[in-house]
């Protein structure tokens, strides 16, 4: 119990939005600008993350998400296009229930910038309705122990009271995104997206004071970017990165992926990319590594299945024995023209 609870205080302390080691799988979630922006018409995604199986047991932290997004305009044409899509994801942390669940809806414009589609400039914006809430009887009090015995038990009561056990709220977000190919299959990208630009009031008590940091939902920041560089005729290399800046709270990604095209085809599609991540929190302590994550990917023509671990380098790590968060990430997208859309997409990890 005492370690779940350095769990449950460490994790309030470094209070972040949930988010996934796939970021990219994961797009409007990561930044607004990228809905509808992909290769076909219409793109699905499922993301599915577990964390502390060692730690919390039965209270480990458990996460779904997935989306539905469009492009909407022409295909074939040199043009700018929208994007619309609608995301969600529930989140369930720590023996007292604790849930968070969300949905979006998301809509972006994609100006294509070149005549060859391989730059655009990308904007996007966000509304989202929240729910948190959590179980008041699946927690345990002080006022459970029984000093002259010596047990805990419900039977004695508790003193504490909670003037709701949930909380609804609307926030907004905005971002941009943008890419193009610098030379011959060397392609580059960085997205910078804000979310919850009114930092909405999330008390779990009615009367709580809108102007005090506690009460408020941070605005977070989120900075990424990329480049996919050609080593040989099948072969690139990804680096990578990822600021996510949340109040007090500041994660960095950094990592390096290696792409390969599987198949003796030149126009195969069919790739598998292999990676590693190095993960460093900021709370209100210094810089500590967090976690080394392990990456890959396998994209077969339409289908991309994404799975990653995360190895636990923290100070918990002798309570997680280094045991992290296993992810598992789906995604499909469906051109529904004969032709693919005429615009560069690049390849995020």
């Amino acid at each position: 119990m005492l370690i779940l609870l350095i769990v449950l205080a460490t994790s309030v302390v470094r209070a972040q939005d949930v988010h996934f080691s796939q970021f990219a799988m994961s797009p409007m979630m990561l930044n607004p600008a990228l809905s509808g922006f992909s290769s076909g018409d219409i793109r699905m995604y499922a993301n599915f993350r577990t964390q502390w199986n060692t730690v919390a047991g039965s209270g480990a932290y458990r996460t779904f998400a997935g989306g539905l997004d469009a492009a909407l305009g022409k295909a074939t044409k040199f043009s700018s296009f929208a994007g619309l899509g609608v995301s969600f994801f529930s989140d369930q942390a720590g023996t007292a229930g604790f849930q968070t669940n969300r949905v979006d809806l998301t809509f972006a414009y994609h100006f294509v910038l070149s005549k060859r589609h391989n730059t655009s400039l990308s904007f996007g914006i966000q509304g989202a309705f929240n729910h948190r809430g959590f179980d008041p009887s699946k927690s345990t009090y002080d006022s459970y122990y029984d000093p002259t015995t010596g047990t805990s038990s419900s039977t004695n009561g508790t003193q504490e009271q909670f003037t709701r056990t949930k909380v609804y709220f609307g926030d907004v977000g905005i971002g941009t995104f943008f890419s193009t190919t610098i030379k011959k299959r060397t392609d580059l990208y960085f997205g910078l997206s804000f979310n919850h630009l009114n930092q909405p009031s999330i008390s779990f008590f009615a009367t709580g004071n809108n102007n005090t940091a506690a009460d408020k939902l941070y605005m977070k920041t989120t900075l990424h970017g990329g480049v996919s560089a050609p080593v040989s005729d099948k072969v690139w290399i990804i680096p990578n990165f990822f600021v996510m800046i949340q109040g007090p709270a500041q994660q960095y990604n950094i990592g390096t992926h290696v792409k390969m095209q599987l198949g003796s085809k030149a126009m195969s599609r069919t790739f598998l990319s292999l990676g590693l991540q190095a993960r460093i929190a900021k709370g209100l302590e210094t810089p500590m590594g967090d976690a080394v994550i392990v990456q890959t990917r396998l994209d077969y023509k339409a289908f991309t299945l994404g799975l990653s671990y995360d190895i636990n380098v923290s100070k918990l790590r002798t309570a997680s024995s280094t045991f992290g968060a296993p992810e598992v990430a789906l995604m499909y997208t469906i051109t529904t023209k004969h032709k693919p859309r005429a615009v560069f997409c690049p390849f995020m990890m």
